[in-house]
C-alpha cells in the first residue's frame, strides 16, 4: 500500500513575541505557515482535524475546527470545493491520532490531502497552578508519498485503563466563564514508563525492525527527567532522543511535532533515516508510529 507523507509542517512556538495570545491564534499561525511551506493551496485541503484540548473561553461547541477552517480560508463557502472539518480529542496523542485518520482516509481513496492541526492555551485570568502547558500551535499537511520508501509506517495506540485516575483535565462551571482544573497524581510519569514497552514492541514487530534500527525517538516532552528515565527504561541512547525541554515546557498535543520541527531545523534528516514519534496522554493512552525519511 502506498505510504502517506508529511508534506509540510508549520509550528507556532511558545513565548512568541509580538503575538496575540490564544489557542485560535496559535492554530492559525501554525496552519498558515504549514500552507505557505506546502505545494498545496488552502483550497486543496479536503480534511481538517483539530486536536487541541485547551481552547479560548473553553469552547466545546461548535467544533473549534470550524473556527480554524474559516480563519485559514479553507473552503469555508457553501459553494465550490468542500472540506470536512471536525475536532478529535485524544489528549497528548491527539495529533498522532489525526495523522492516522488522515492516512487511513487517503489510502481508502476518500481524500487526497488532509491537515491535522492543534493548539493549546488557557484563557483563565487566574489559571490553575497545575496547568503548566505554554501556549503553542502545530499543523501538518499529509498527502500521498511520491515514493514507496518515504512516509508513515504503522500506528499503534493502547489505552491502559488501570491508570486512568492519575490524570484528568476538566472545566469547572462553579466560576463564571468556567475554570480549567488539571489533576496529575503521583506516579503518573512512572505509569507512562510502564506502558511504553508493549506499544513500542508491537510497533517494531509490525514494521519488522529492532529498536537499534531507529535513528531518532521524538517523545512527548513531559520533562527532562522523564526523557532520561525513558532512555533507561527502553535502553535507547539518550542522545538520540529529541529533547526540547531546555527551550520550553511540555506543550501536550503539539509537543511531538514541535520536537520534529526542532530536529529538522538542526540539520536536514537524511533519506533512509527512521524516526519514532511517541505520544502519551490521559487514559492512560500511549501512541506511536515510525516515520521513514
Amino acid at each position: 500500500m502506498q505510504r502517506c507523507r508529511l508534506e509540510s509542517i508549520g509550528v507556532s512556538y511558545p513565548n512568541k513575541r509580538h503575538f496575540k495570545s490564544g489557542s485560535l491564534n496559535h492554530a492559525v499561525w501554525a496552519g498558515r505557515t504549514c500552507v505557505e511551506k506546502s505545494k498545496h493551496l488552502a483550497r486543496d485541503i479536503q480534511l481538517l482535524i483539530n486536536t487541541g484540548i485547551h481552547r479560548d473561553d473553553h469552547y466545546a461547541e461548535p467544533a473549534f475546527a470550524a473556527f480554524i477552517q474559516k480563519k485559514l480560508g479553507i473552503n469555508a463557502e457553501f459553494q465550490g470545493r468542500k472540506t470536512l472539518s471536525f475536532d478529535l480529542q485524544n489528549s497528548g496523542c491527539g495529533m498522532l491520532s489525526a495523522a492516522y485518520v488522515i492516512t487511513t482516509m487517503i489510502q481508502s481513496g476518500s481524500v487526497q490531502v488532509g491537515m491535522a492541526i492543534s493548539s493549546e492555551a488557557n484563557s483563565d485570568k487566574k489559571p490553575d497552578p497545575n496547568y503548566t502547558y505554554p501556549e503553542s500551535g502545530a499543523a501538518i499537511i499529509v498527502d500521498v508519498s511520491p515514493t514507496s520508501s518515504e512516509g508513515f509506517g504503522g500506528f499503534v495506540f493502547k489505552t491502559f485503563e488501570k491508570y486512568r485516575d492519575l490524570y484528568s483535565s476538566v472545566v469547572s462551571l462553579l466560576e463564571k466563564r468556567g475554570r480549567l482544573l488539571v489533576r496529575k497524581k503521583q506516579g503518573l510519569e512512572e505509569a507512562y514508563l510502564q506502558c511504553v514497552e508493549p506499544v513500542l514492541s508491537e510497533l517494531l514487530q509490525h514494521e519488522n525492525l529492532e529498536l537499534a534500527d531507529i535513528d531518532y525517538l521524538i517523545p512527548s516532552q513531559i520533562s527532562d527527567g522523564f526523557l532520561k528515565n525513558l532512555a533507561d527504561k527502553i535502553s535507547f541512547p539518550l542522545d538520540k532522543i529529541v529533547n526540547t525541554t531546555h527551550l520550553f515546557a511540555d506543550t501536550l498535543t503539539t509537543s511531538v511535532f514541535l520536537g520534529l520541527q526542532y530536529l529538522m531545523d538542526q540539520e536536514p534528516i537524511a533519506p533512509g533515516k527512521k524516526v519514532v514519534l511517541l505520544t502519551f496522554g490521559a487514559g492512560i493512552t500511549v501512541g506511536a508510529t515510525i516515520y521513514y525519511f
